[in-house]
């Protein structure tokens, strides 16, 4: 008989550049930022990532809806290009590296987190998994997307990691 132990891979923060000091943006379609895609398909293979999301904010009073909304995009491998399976909301899709973002709301991205900002200079912490939000299965590839409608601009710093969890048999 043998016994499944859960396995937690490498810690990865991901590259945030143009997060950093993002504005709050109120005006849609809403200035944002997207990671770079985490490839599941053809590397790590795991069975579900933990990601974790830790944003520092500018000493600002909280405004406008006091959120700051985190997304997930699954993406599907075909064994030669990528395609994001959300989009948006606007003519720009998802490009799977690190950068800014145009979108709207409603989009087709999974609401991963809704950070609340109530408390001037709070720093805005989120967990979640890939695979819950994705019906319990992690897709060939995910990214994130990060929109600030929280009434204070992002600090410089911001940190988006995430680990890979598997299943070993001892």
């Amino acid at each position: 008989m043998t016994t499944e132990n859960i396995a937690y891979g490498t810690y990865v923060a991901m590259t945030v550049t143009n997060l950093q000091s993002l504005a709050i943006d109120t005006a849609d379609p809403y200035a944002g930022w997207q990671s770079a895609r985490v490839d599941n398909q053809t590397t790590t293979k795991a069975l579900d990532f933990e990601v974790q999301i830790l944003l520092s904010t500018a000493a600002t009073a909280p405004g406008n809806d006091k959120t700051v909304y985190v997304y997930l995009v699954p993406w599907i491998y075909d064994g030669a290009a990528w395609t994001p399976m959300a989009n948006f909301s606007t003519t720009t899709r998802p490009t799977g590296t690190e950068g800014t973002a145009s979108m709207s709301d409603p989009n087709s991205m999974k609401l991963a987190a809704a950070i609340p900002y109530v408390i001037t200079s709070q720093p805005l912490d989120a967990y979640f998994t890939v695979a819950a939000l994705c019906g319990g299965v992690v897709p060939d590839g995910w990214s994130l997307a990060i929109r600030n409608n929280c009434g204070a601009a992002l600090g410089t710093g911001c940190v988006v990691a995430y680990r890979p969890i598997t299943f070993t048999n001892a």
